[in-house]
């Protein structure tokens, strides 16, 4: 069972929930290990210290603070630090992803490597209308850019950017697609 939170809104919406955000994901890679804090402090860095310990690959940190909601994936890539900034363009591919599903009223991205051992990719969302969907996607989407950057290479992150559909200022927001 899940607790409720109150939005600022007034609205009542679930709490984060390991249990729930895994029942939206279609089994990808990220995810089999999954932390949920509430904590006011940086999920990246609570996951930093869990890499430096050794943690695997895909591993995950949820953070929810009030109506801030924090996702952080630990990524082992087998490629050389150079290649580091191209996973900010996979967390804001999945990034987008989740924000069009959700529309929060602010985000954020990091990214965080050590070397060539480890990489953080982490998002945050103030008002998400649903914590549980808004983590799901991102990492579904984070999970899908993955491969598809291991497939096809940093080409096809920049084919993809280019070609995503944004509303343009006259747009209402829910105009989205």
């Amino acid at each position: 069972m899940t607790s409720a939170a109150v939005t600022p809104a007034g609205r009542v919406r679930d709490r984060l929930s390991i249990d729930l955000i895994r029942r939206r994901l279609p089994g990808g890679t990220l995810g089999r290990h999954m932390y949920l804090f509430e904590l006011a402090g940086s999920a990246d860095t609570v996951l930093a210290g869990l890499a430096a310990a050794g943690a695997e690959d895909g591993t995950v940190v949820l953070a929810e603070v009030g109506a801030h909601v924090r996702v952080a994936v630990l990524l082992r890539p087998d490629l050389p630090l150079r290649a580091a900034p191209a996973f900010a363009a996979l967390a804001a591919l999945a990034l987008a992803e989740a924000v069009d599903a959700d529309a929060p009223a602010s985000v954020e991205a990091t990214l965080r490597a050590r070397g060539a051992d480890w990489v953080i990719v982490g998002a945050g969302a103030d008002g998400v209308a649903d914590p549980n969907a808004f983590a799901a996607t991102f990492l579904d989407g984070l999970d899908r850019w993955c491969a598809r950057y291991a497939a096809e290479g940093p080409a096809a992150l920049l084919a993809a950017w280019r070609t995503r559909k944004r509303p343009s200022r006259e747009e209402p927001s829910d105009a989205r697609q």
